[in-house]
């Protein structure tokens, strides 16, 4: 879909979450009232985009708006606490996230690696958030923070929540929830191969992780744990001259207590630091490529930054889980629908100059013997930043006509103020 000539920057932007809701989502409903679904789901993204310290803050600065209709504080509130909402905003999310992956297709960060084209490759993490105002105390008296396992896709850099680990009185790993829950990514994926999780030592379960791709579901890359003393069975060959295993110190069979896996030696040629990573990879994957998808998970890293100091959204906007999904699906709708916006500002010639400049500045400055030649190849994989999300902040605020806003995302994408 190409940047409209004619219309408003908000009717815009929201367009594909309305689309989807009034056509292709089975639990819409025609609400009367102050807070249709079609509302619920755009205020739902704009409250995620701006950031207010409280619901309530929130709600005022909606109502204190000239000829806004104001949504009182139960409703907005007890939308949350609904099931039926929920799913609705769920089968948006979902339905959003397969339709963006096919529009960003073209966009692939791994498209010069034609090894990974037909396969799903997610890095996982667990993100928290301080707790809502009026959560219960554990049994120790303390708070815990809300906790949700989100992935993001190393194809497209699109984000979608997986569930919630913890929150209110319930403090527990992300690992148990992640196991129970991460297969329902699969359904409708469009890439038929296996897919690959870049996850965290946190993640490390060999057993569990050999038995998954012996049964074809998954495969795995991490980092190994100091305490982690395998056996080394024998060498692997790999090719010294690919470009792509620069760094690669060593390629090797080992065995653990309960499984054998392979292990990549990688010595950073930026910085000189060591890393070893574990993998259950056909050993016909360049060594290379399993240390530089790994470096890539830091990408999930940056998002969650994106949320804490850009979307401002570092507390809990309610008690119990609906409230902590929804927030979860809200937050990961939003940096989607940005995500598509910018593609489409490069599709008419107004990339994130800026910051494709200061890329390109920072790889001239490195020494020819200090680059990483896999991470060169690596396309389109920026963080947003912050002048794009607040001019797109400023243009739904104000309701910003595209005749108006287009000059000015050309300028804020291409300087630096």
């Amino acid at each position: 879909m190409l940047i409209m000539a004619n219309g408003m920057v908000d009717d815009y932007f929201m367009a594909p979450a309305d689309d989807l809701l009034r056509n292709y989502t089975r639990g819409r409903r025609d609400i009367q009232g102050v807070l249709t679904d079609e509302r619920f789901i755009r205020l739902g993204i704009t409250r995620a985009l701006e950031g207010d310290e409280s619901g309530r803050a929130f709600l005022q600065a909606i109502a204190d708006q000239p000829g806004a209709t104001p949504v009182p504080r139960s409703t907005w509130f007890d939308a949350f606490q609904s099931t039926r909402r929920l799913e609705l905003l769920t089968e948006v999310a979902t339905s959003s996230y397969r339709r963006f992956d096919r529009e960003l297709a073209g966009r692939d960060w791994l498209q010069l690696f034609p090894e990974l084209r037909e396969v799903p490759v997610w890095a996982v993490d667990g993100h928290q958030i301080e707790h809502a105002c009026h959560a219960p105390r554990d049994q120790k008296a303390g708070h815990v923070p809300s906790g949700m396992t989100y992935g993001l896709c190393l194809h497209t850099g699109l984000l979608r929540p997986l569930a919630r680990f913890q929150g209110d009185e319930v403090r527990q790993h992300e690992w148990p929830v992640f196991k129970k829950n991460w297969q329902h990514w699969t359904v409708n994926e469009p890439r038929p191969g296996m897919p690959i999780m870049v996850v965290d030592p946190a993640y490390v379960d060999n057993q569990y992780w050999v038995l998954q791709k012996i049964q074809r579901q998954a495969m795995v890359i991490t980092r190994d744990k100091e305490n982690m003393k395998p056996m080394v069975y024998g060498p692997i060959s790999f090719d010294r001259d690919d470009p792509v295993n620069q760094g690669v110190v060593a390629y090797e069979h080992v065995g653990y207590s309960n499984a054998a896996l392979r292990r990549v030696r990688y010595k950073d040629p930026a910085t000189g630091e060591d890393f070893v990573f574990i993998t259950t990879c056909p050993e016909q994957m360049r060594p290379g490529l399993i240390a530089l998808l790994y470096f890539l998970r830091w990408k999930i890293e940056k998002t969650y930054d994106v949320f804490k100091n850009k979307f401002k959204g570092s507390k809990a906007w309610g008690v119990g889980d609906n409230p902590a999904v929804m927030q979860a699906y809200f937050m990961a709708l939003l940096h989607n629908l940005l995500t598509v916006l910018l593609a489409r500002m490069e599709h008419i010639g107004a990339p994130d100059q800026k910051v494709l400049d200061k890329a390109e500045k920072r790889r001239a400055a490195t020494p020819e013997h200090k680059r990483v030649p896999a991470q060169e190849m690596v396309r389109h994989a920026h963080a947003l930043s912050c002048q794009f999300i607040r001019l797109v902040k400023h243009c739904l605020r104000y309701k910003t006509p595209w005749s108006h806003a287009l000059p000015l995302f050309k300028l804020r994408l291409q300087f630096y103020l």
